[in-house]
């Protein structure tokens, strides 16, 4: 699946109508240069992209192939879901196979130590709380780097960006062997 199983959800797509924030192309902010360049501006535009999707619900479409996963799992077969999505839409409706070709947006890693982490938190961290908006009028919250999210493991404490594939960066090598088989 793609971007257009959600759009139906109400999630803007990456590079339609919808696909900038503030005065940015997201496509601008989804990148390695982009976080180095200023990680809190990139932390802001994932945050409110991770606040929105906390809001919002799993469409028709996402219950359909959940449906049919769990239907045809009962007849012996065995079913995966693939998807660039980072939403995790298909998993709030009840998908369990799951293969996230892009990563997701409630996923961390640390650029220190390489940690991944599952993370719901709402906000990621305190700095971001209320921020993020997406008006382009509003500026950017220059949040100083030690209070971005930070890495959770003993003695790291390393910055984490969002677990998700990013312009200028390969798929992972596991995740594609998984989706090909």
């Amino acid at each position: 699946t793609g971007a257009g199983v959600s759009a139906e959800s109400g999630v803007p797509t990456f590079r339609g109508a919808g696909g900038y924030w503030r005065m940015w192309k997201a496509s601008d902010l989804a990148s390695p240069e982009a976080f180095r360049r200023n990680p809190s501006r990139v932390w802001e535009f994932y945050h409110y992209r991770r606040e929105l999707m906390l809001k919002t619900q799993p469409n028709e479409a996402h219950i359909a192939i959940a449906e049919c996963e769990h239907r045809l799992e009962q007849q012996g077969r065995r079913v995966a879901v693939i998807t660039q999505n980072i939403d995790e839409l298909h998993k709030r409706a009840g998908s369990k196979n799951i293969i996230e070709v892009h990563g997701s947006l409630f996923k961390t890693r640390c650029i220190r130590c390489f940690d991944v982490q599952d993370n719901m938190d709402s906000p990621i961290c305190p700095a971001l709380e209320g921020k993020g908006e997406p008006d382009p009028t509003v500026s950017d919250a220059k949040i100083p780097e030690s209070d971005l999210p930070r890495c959770k493991r003993p003695r790291c404490n390393g910055l984490v960006r969002p677990h998700v594939v990013w312009f200028g960066e390969s798929l992972e090598t596991f995740t594609m062997m998984k989706a090909r088989e």
